[in-house]
């Protein structure tokens, strides 16, 4: 199982950057992992979206190529999200994908626009 990030219990959101670049090694480590792991990251009934469409945990890593995605970093938003900017390295060129999400207070992603 993954590790799981505090969260500041009354405000259910990261409390520092360091606990967001935390989360983003988490995140892409079971992004290369397997789906079995990404999945582990979720919460039920999150709201996931690729490119503005619905979507799922599996469809995220088909759009974000396992094994070839690396940590790029990580940078704090408004309302409690977080970005995970997530490096992907194709054949002919290497492109910076940032992935915005938002935590409940047991540390899963209860949305993430990737």
């Amino acid at each position: 199982m993954a590790p799981r990030v505090a969260v500041h219990p009354r405000e259910r959101r990261l409390t520092t950057y360091d606990q967001a670049r935390q989360f983003g090694k988490t995140y892409v480590g079971a992004l290369n992992t397997g789906e079995e792991a990404f999945a582990a990251l979720f919460a039920d009934g999150a709201a996931v979206t690729v490119g503005g469409a619905a979507a799922s945990p599996e469809l995220v890593r088909q759009a974000t190529p396992p094994g070839r995605s690396a940590l790029r970093g990580s940078r704090m938003r408004q309302d409690g999200e977080f970005a995970v900017i997530v490096r992907v390295r194709g054949a002919a060129s290497v492109e910076d994908r940032e992935h915005v999400m938002r935590l409940d207070a047991s540390g899963r992603i209860v949305s993430l626009s990737a």
